[in-house]
């Protein structure tokens, strides 16, 4: 089995799909100018408009919304609104002039490392310790595989996973970072890790449109597990995740993909497009150490709901999550 720690993967992606639930007031044309010209964003005085007063939290929030095209659809910001972003979130974190000049050069210099470490996993150098092990033994398995298709699927999805590990093991690259480095580190690999997922995504379009979903009985469980996660993790394509929850649906009850895959997705689409969710996998963290799941069809019933697609006790899925909620700040 091609293991992917369905209690854990795309946790930043679930938690993010919160964020979009009521829309911050939106730039002002000073800022919004400054979202079209990355340079002008990297000079701006950010510090000064933190000094007048301005909601930075708010005006940071603001930048996100911009990536909505649609309700099923959304974009990754562009250069310069992540450039705007980060130096928003950053100045909220900043006592001082100072701390901010600091922290943008502790940023690059981690970012810099991270650039380096993640392309020796790339290439193939095995990590001695997890999280990164697991990623680049993901790899290794990938390109023993003698399908080209299936190789390709698993080299996407093994960088999918190094995208997402890196946000529970990157002091391992680079050190402790003050709040307002991290800021900006994970504003880049926020970035990085939505342009990856969209071509991954229309990837995936096209090779299930060409040749169908990964039977288990054809291509077997890694790559049906595989394509599941690069599915699951396609939320700026809803529409499309509509499609596959469809295709998933009959192919549990065949055997030919997994009831837990079908559950996950279940609960993605229904989470996203505002409706309860039925084995409560999708949540939002409430307080600090604290996670709960999103509303439930049927709360009563949810435990037998979820053992009968084998993903486990729900009081122990959220005991697992509130980990994930350390630094929620409300």
């Amino acid at each position: 089995m091609f293991h992917f720690a369905k209690g854990s993967i795309g946790v930043l992606a679930a938690l993010m799909l919160t964020a979009f639930q009521s829309a911050p007031p939106g730039l002002p044309p000073k800022l919004a100018a400054l979202a079209d010209n990355a340079d002008a964003a990297r000079s701006f005085d950010y510090m000064a408009l933190k000094a007048e007063g301005a909601d930075l939290k708010a005006l940071s929030d603001a930048v996100h919304m911009r990536t909505r095209i649609d309700p099923d659809t959304r974009r990754c910001l562009t250069e310069a609104e992540a450039e705007l972003q980060m130096n928003l979130a950053s100045a909220l974190a900043a006592v001082d002039q100072a701390a901010f000049s600091a922290d943008r050069v502790a940023a690059d210099e981690a970012l810099a490392k991270w650039r380096a470490f993640s392309q020796r996993i790339i290439s193939g150098e095995p990590a001695a310790e997890p999280p990164f092990k697991w990623v680049s033994d993901r790899y290794a398995q990938a390109r023993s595989e003698s399908d080209p298709r299936v190789r390709e699927l698993l080299l996407r999805t093994a960088r999918d996973q190094l995208n997402r590990q890196v946000f529970s093991g990157g002091d391992q690259v680079w050190g402790e970072l003050s709040p307002g480095a991290r800021i900006r580190v994970e504003a880049v690999l926020n970035r990085d890790m939505c342009e990856t997922d969209g071509e991954n995504t229309a990837w995936l379009k096209a090779d299930i449109a060409a040749n169908g979903w990964y039977l288990i009985s054809t291509t077997g469980e890694h790559a049906s597990s595989a394509a599941w996660l690069m599915a699951q993790h396609a939320d700026r394509d809803r529409a499309f995740q509509r499609e596959v929850l469809a295709l998933l649906e009959p192919l549990v009850q065949t055997g030919e993909t997994s009831a837990s895959s079908y559950a996950y997705l279940y609960d993605r689409v229904a989470v996203s497009g505002n409706r309860p969710q039925r084995y409560g996998t999708q949540g939002r963290c409430v307080a600090r150490n604290l996670w709960e799941p999103d509303e439930l069809e049927d709360p009563e019933r949810v435990q037998a709901l979820r053992d009968e697609v084998e993903v486990g006790s729900l009081a122990e899925y959220t005991a697992h999550m509130h980990q994930y909620c350390a630094d929620f700040s409300g």
